[in-house]
C-alpha cells in the first residue's frame, strides 16, 4: 500500500522531496495537504511573487528563521542538507536541485512548457496543473520525459486526471468507452462572460479573477477535456462537443448512437454533461457537474446481463451504461499523482505521442484590428476543442497562443481566429518548442 511506504520513509527520514511552481489557490493548495502527509516533504516553493511562496510555508508552522529566499542552485542544495525550506522567484530552479519531483500549477502555457522542459531535462518527475500548457505541448514534454527516464503526467484530482483513471479501470476490465466526460453548467450568454464579474471571488479566494472566469465561459472544460482526449486517444465528435443537458440518470440515453436515440455519430469520444436547465432553475439531485463520467459497454452477453441487473433501477438499462464519480477534489488529490509516479514511475495520464485534440480560439466579442488577445478565460476569446488535423488544415490558431499578440484584421464575435488573423510571437519558448513538436510528428508521418 502506498501509505504504507510513505509511512516507512517518514520512519526512515528519507521523504519525497517535493517543489512546487505557482503558490497560488491550487498550488498552495497541494502545498496544504503534502503538509499532511506522511513521508512527503514540500521543501522549494517558487513563485513570482516571493510573499507567496513565504506565506504558504509559515501556513504550514515554518519559522521564518528556517525559510531561504534564494535563487542559485548551489546555495539552495546547501539549504536543503540542513534541513531549510526554500523560496524562490525562479520556476526553473528547482530542476537543478536534489528534488524528486516538481509540481507546476502556474496555468500560464508559456510559463508551464518552460518549467516542464526545465524539470524533465534536470531528471525530475512532473506533475501538471497546468493543463493550457500540456494540450499545448503534452506530446513532446511526454516523449522528453520517457527519454529521461522520469514521469510527465496530469495530476489526479484535477477533472482530466480522475477521468483517466476511471478510463484506466473500465479498460483494466474490458469494457469498451463509449464516451468519457465531465459536468458543466454553461447557460446560453456564458461563452461572453469576462473577468469583471469574478473579481471578488478571486480576492476572496486568493485565486486569478481570469481562470475564475475560464470555468465559466466553457474554455476550461474545453481545454481539460483536449488534455483527456490527448492522453486517451478519444475525439471529439463536433467542434465543441455536444454539450446536451443531461443528469446522472441520463448519461448513458444521451451519450449513446444517433441510430439508437442518444447524441454520437461514433463512440470513442470526449464529452461534457451541461446541468444548466433552460429555466434557470440548478438541477440539485443527480447534477453532474462537477463530477467526471464514462459511458460503457460489452460485447459479451454474459456481462452485459449482469450489468443490466446491477443498473435495474435505471430505466431502459443498456446495452450503455453510466459510470460517474460524484467529485473531484483538486488540489487535495494532486499528492496521489506525486508519489505514484515516486514510488512506481507510474503517470495519471499522459498525452500520446501527438495531438489528437486542439483547442481553437474563438473571438468571445468583436474584435478590432489591432486588438490585443489575452488568453482563454479573458475579455477577448475562448476556446472550443477540435480535431487536430481539421484545426491545422484549417490553420486554426490554437488558444496557448492568444494571449499578448495583436489581431491583423476586424474578426466577428465567434469566429474562429486563424493564425494568419494575428501576429503570433515566435520568440516565445512556447512557440519553439511547439514547432519542434509539429515538425517531429508531421515529418515522420505521426499526424
Amino acid at each position: 500500500m502506498i501509505f504504507q511506504k510513505l509511512l516507512r520513509r517518514e520512519k526512515e527520514n528519507r521523504p519525497i522531496m517535493v517543489a512546487v511552481v505557482g503558490a497560488g489557490m491550487m498550488g498552495g493548495g497541494v502545498i496544504n495537504q503534502m503538509f499532511c502527509m506522511p513521508g512527503v516533504r514540500v521543501c522549494v516553493i517558487a513563485d513570482r511573487v516571493i510573499d507567496k511562496a513565504r506565506q504558504a510555508f509559515e501556513a504550514n508552522g515554518i519559522q521564518p528563521e528556517d525559510i531561504r529566499a534564494l535563487n542559485h542552485a548551489d546555495a539552495v542544495q546547501d539549504a536543503l542538507a540542513k534541513g531549510q525550506f526554500v523560496i524562490t522567484e525562479d520556476g526553473e530552479l528547482p530542476a537543478w536541485t536534489d528534488v524528486d519531483a516538481v509540481v507546476e500549477a502556474t496555468g500560464s502555457p508559456d510559463t508551464g512548457a518552460r518549467i516542464a522542459y526545465a524539470s524533465i531535462l534536470g531528471k525530475k518527475h512532473t506533475i501538471m496543473l497546468n493543463v493550457e500548457a500540456d494540450v499545448m505541448v503534452g506530446p513532446i514534454l511526454g516523449s522528453l520525459a520517457r527519454s529521461a527516464g522520469v514521469v510527465y503526467t496530469l495530476a489526479s484530482g484535477d477533472q482530466p486526471g480522475a477521468i483517466c483513471e476511471l478510463f484506466d479501470w473500465a479498460k483494466t476490465l474490458g469494457l469498451e468507452v463509449v464516451a468519457a466526460g465531465r459536468g458543466t453548467q454553461l447557460g446560453p450568454d456564458a461563452r461572453y462572460v469576462t473577468p469583471d464579474a469574478f473579481l471578488e471571488t478571486a480576492n476572496r479566494l486568493g485565486g486569478n479573477a481570469q481562470m475564475l472566469c475560464s470555468f465559466h465561459d466553457g474554455t476550461k472544460s474545453q481545454v481539460e477535456m483536449a488534455a483527456v482526449s490527448n492522453a486517451l486517444g478519444l475525439v471529439p465528435d463536433k467542434r465543441g462537443m455536444h454539450e446536451p443537458f443531461a443528469c446522472v440518470e441520463d448519461l448513458p440515453a444521451v451519450f449513446r448512437l444517433r441510430e439508437m436515440g442518444g447524441v454520437l455519430s461514433r463512440k470513442g469520444v470526449i464529452e461534457l454533461a451541461n446541468s444548466f436547465r433552460p429555466d434557470g432553475v440548478e438541477v440539485l439531485r443527480g447534477m453532474v457537474n462537477p463530477g467526471v463520467f464514462l459511458v460503457v459497454t460489452a460485447d459479451h452477453a454474459g456481462i452485459q446481463s449482469l450489468l443490466k441487473h446491477l443498473f435495474r433501477r435505471i430505466e431502459k438499462a443498456g446495452p450503455y451504461y453510466g459510470l460517474f464519480r460524484p467529485y473531484h477534489l483538486t488540489a487535495v488529490e494532486t499528492p496521489y499523482s506525486v508519489v505514484r509516479a515516486c514510488l512506481y514511475g507510474e503517470a495519471t495520464g499522459t498525452a500520446g505521442d501527438r495531438l489528437v485534440t486542439e483547442v481553437i480560439t474563438m473571438a468571445k466579442k468583436n474584435l478590432r484590428s489591432g486588438e490585443i488577445l489575452d488568453g482563454g478565460g479573458g475579455y477577448t476569446v475562448y476556446g472550443l476543442v477540435e480535431r487536430a488535423e481539421v484545426a491545422r488544415d484549417e490553420g486554426l490558431l490554437p488558444l496557448g497562443f492568444a494571449h499578448g499578440i495583436p489581431v491583423l484584421r476586424d474578426i466577428p464575435r465567434d469566429t474562429p481566429i486563424r493564425q494568419e488573423d494575428v501576429r503570433v510571437d515566435t520568440r516565445s519558448f512556447l512557440y519553439k518548442i511547439r514547432q519542434l513538436q509539429d515538425t517531429f510528428q508531421f515529418q515522420t508521418g505521426k499526424n
